[in-house]
């Protein structure tokens, strides 16, 4: 540990001089958590130009700063290390807490009111205070306490249920981290929903969010039909694991093409079906050639004869040419389609670089680092990297003199462990980025003298 930031190379943003920029320009957001689902709600916010600052354990970095993902979703975040159960830790708080707009915390459970930090207590301080509580189950409830991770919030939520191979599979994840983002994105737009409603009544407000409930709020119709129709029992085949094919519709799944591509083809409604069908063999409905494919069709379940007489007929179509021919038939014709992508269609790709959903920023342990862009493009007050992703405890300096605490203050917290900073080159030696093989080009460890 250093005691000042050093051998840093990205983008560093000293802490009170963030850029004005973007349609969260007036909003400060107080981040007390790690890993994925509390962090990367911030992190959405700090693009679209909110001052945000993430408190991490001095002796308990993110688990995520061992991998790429922290350089990409931690970019314009300030950081700060704080041991918030010592006395100047909780002074420290309850300053940052005054500061904010936002407070999204991700710790266990009651943790932090048991700390005396309450809801109560911190709008005492701050009446006005937006509080979210991001969490795997909840903050009451008989499984609060339990531990939880991306695929605890999926298996418990549903999704797995949902998804598999076949109707007989077992239950399978989806990657990557879906739990964690989605409960990201609901925390964002709850964070921002309190906050709008305490800038027009003067009065915060608090939310307890989890990740299984996220998870089962998506699940769309499927809740209300187990629960007034029924569901398979224990051992018996699950009808929705279809994989990437429909497990209703016909003419709406992924094909695969001859040269091994995979697309979609979205054949359904009186439009499509008018203009796919003699596309792949089948009658024009309507033309009076075929009663089953009558005028004004828009599709057909999949288990009826003229549903699996469709399926067989794009099947066919399909395997008898590439990917690239199906896409540019099918969009030729109108009819909804898009071929799997993987990195190199990405990188390739006229639509990703016309958006510009591929950006390159310096990382401060990276160097120049290519990645995931600005995705929501805000016409006025358009979203901005501005910074790299922070080491741990970058700004705590930095904030703490902002709090007004004195250079020997904070030197005096330094040496007590109630704060601490690495500096790029601590960085990559404690998650071996060199030994391990992150880096991808000799002089990225040499930048850092490794």
């Amino acid at each position: 540990m250093s005691t000042h930031y050093k051998d840093y190379y990205g983008n560093h943003l000293p802490f009170g001089q963030f850029p004005q920029f973007g349609v969260l320009s007036s909003v400060k957001v107080l981040m007390t958590g790690t890993n994925i689902a509390g962090p990367y709600a911030a992190s959405m916010m700090a693009e679209m130009g909110a001052q945000v600052i993430q408190v991490e354990a001095p002796t308990m970095p993110c688990q995520t700063r061992g991998n790429y993902g922290y350089s990409q979703d931690h970019r314009n975040m300030y950081s700060l290390t704080l041991n918030t159960r010592s006395k100047r830790g909780k002074q420290v708080l309850e300053k940052l807490i005054a500061w904010a707009d936002i407070w999204i915390e991700s710790g266990r459970p009651g943790a932090y009111a048991k700390s005396g930090f309450s809801d109560e207590h911190m709008w005492k301080i701050n009446e006005k205070l937006a509080i979210v509580h991001v969490s795997g189950y909840g903050q009451y409830g008989p499984d609060k306490d339990k531990a939880a991770y991306d695929v605890s919030g999926q298996a418990m939520g549903g999704y797995m249920y949902m998804n598999g191979t076949s109707p007989t599979s077992p239950p399978l994840k989806v990657n990557p981290y879906l739990s964690d983002y989605a409960t990201a994105f609901n925390a964002c737009i709850c964070a921002l929903a309190i906050l709008t409603n305490a800038r027009a009544t003067g009065k915060g407000d608090s939310v307890d969010i989890s990740q299984y409930e996220t998870m089962f709020r998506m699940l769309g119709s499927y809740p209300v039909e187990w629960f007034n129709k029924g569901y398979p029992a224990p051992g018996e085949p699950v009808k929705y694991r279809t994989g990437n094919v429909s497990d209703m519709a016909a003419g709406f799944s992924f094909y695969d093409c001859k040269d091994g591509g995979t697309i979609f083809i979205g054949m359904v409604g009186a439009g499509n079906t008018k203009k796919g069908y003699p596309i792949v063999g089948l009658p024009t409905p309507g033309d009076g050639t075929d009663p089953d494919f009558p005028a004004g069709m828009t599709g057909s379940l999949k288990s009826l004869p003229r549903g699996q007489r469709i399926e067989a007929a794009i099947t066919k179509f399909c395997a008898e040419r590439t990917v690239d021919e199906v896409e540019a038939i099918m969009t030729k014709a109108g009819i909804p389609n898009q071929k799997a992508f993987g990195p190199a269609d990405i990188e390739k790709s006229a639509q990703f670089a016309a958006r510009e959903d591929i950006a390159t920023w310096k990382d401060s342990i990276f160097g120049d680092m290519k990645g995931v862009g600005i995705t929501n493009k805000f016409k006025r007050n358009p979203a901005q990297i501005v910074a790299s992703a922070p080491t741990f405890g970058e700004h705590s300096r930095e904030i703490l003199a902002f709090l007004g605490y004195s250079e020997e203050e904070i030197d005096d917290m330094y040496a007590k462990g109630e704060t601490a900073t690495m500096d790029a080159r601590e960085t990559a030696e404690l998650w071996h980025f060199k030994d391990w093989g992150f880096f991808w080009k000799p002089e990225q460890a040499q930048q850092l003298e490794l």
